[in-house]
């Protein structure tokens, strides 16, 4: 293993080989934001790297939201349906999120062996949640969360360190 720099933080970590003029990211989150420009005002253009990012976020919120709006319906039992279809609407946007995180890790070329076996794991929790059905929405959450946290690993330790 050879120990190479991220282009984007600078944190090292390692690869198994080094190819002259190729640029290595420790994260997923280090390669999309490498790949937003930003000029001297601050000012970016909108790109398909940008938009990726936003998508998963967004479809990370609306999990969350309707976790949150199942929870609230479960109060009433004249409600019970509804809560049932937000917690499986909130199931649908867990695994939206999973996919999106695997698709970007592939599409951004920055996915490691422990990429994958986290991307593994996640999954494995998805199909935990599955035990109750409606799928336990908290627990496909924190698996999500989880995995955006480690998709981010490289700028998260940058600020902390910075």
């Amino acid at each position: 293993m050879t120990p190479v720099a991220c282009r984007y933080c600078g944190l090292p970590f390692k690869v198994r080989r080094v190819e002259p003029g190729r640029d290595y990211f420790c994260c997923t989150g280090c390669a999309m934001l490498a790949r937003v420009p930003v000029d001297a005002d601050g000012q970016f253009p909108v790109n398909a790297h940008l938009v990726s990012a936003l998508v998963v976020g967004f479809l990370y919120f609306n999990q969350l939201l309707f976790w949150l709006l199942g929870l609230l319906s479960d109060r009433d039992a004249a409600h019970a349906a509804v809560a049932t279809r937000l917690h499986w609407m909130a199931a649908a946007a867990a695994l939206a999120v999973w996919a999106g995180v695997f698709w970007l890790q592939r599409r951004e070329r920055s996915g490691r062996a422990a990429d994958g076996i986290v991307v593994i794991l996640v999954l494995g929790v998805h199909a935990l949640a599955f035990r109750t059905l409606p799928p336990s929405a908290a627990c496909m959450a924190a698996a999500n969360a989880a995995l955006l946290l480690w998709s981010a690993r490289g700028v998260l330790r940058a600020k902390r360190s910075g």
